[in-house]
């Protein structure tokens, strides 16, 4: 993720996780040919990937986290907004002069 914010790889990181049930895999079987498979997308990967590839769409005051236990998902929130205040002052400060 960082070498993709800095602009030294052109392909953002993966960040999507897949599952199988009741078969073996990987094998020769592309996933679309499982009977069961499960794509799991960690909400705080994708919402970096966004915030560092200018495809931000939400604002730092309503993220739309679905975390069960309320105290971890108020944590998040707060952590994500910090974050987002970071990057967004490293946005605006001038590039260092060469050495």
């Amino acid at each position: 993720l960082i070498l993709f914010q800095k602009g030294q790889t052109t392909t953002p990181p993966p960040f999507e996780i897949f599952l199988c049930f009741g078969e073996e895999w990987p094998d020769q079987k592309p996933k679309e040919k499982k009977l069961i498979t499960v794509q799991v997308v960690p909400v705080a990967a994708r919402l970096l990937l966004e915030m560092f590839s200018g495809e931000l769409s939400w604002s730092a005051d309503s993220i739309p986290l679905h975390i069960s236990h309320p105290d971890l998902k108020d944590k998040m929130v707060e952590q994500f907004k910090e974050l987002h205040k970071l990057w967004q002052n490293q946005q605006r400060l001038p590039p260092p002069p060469p050495p």
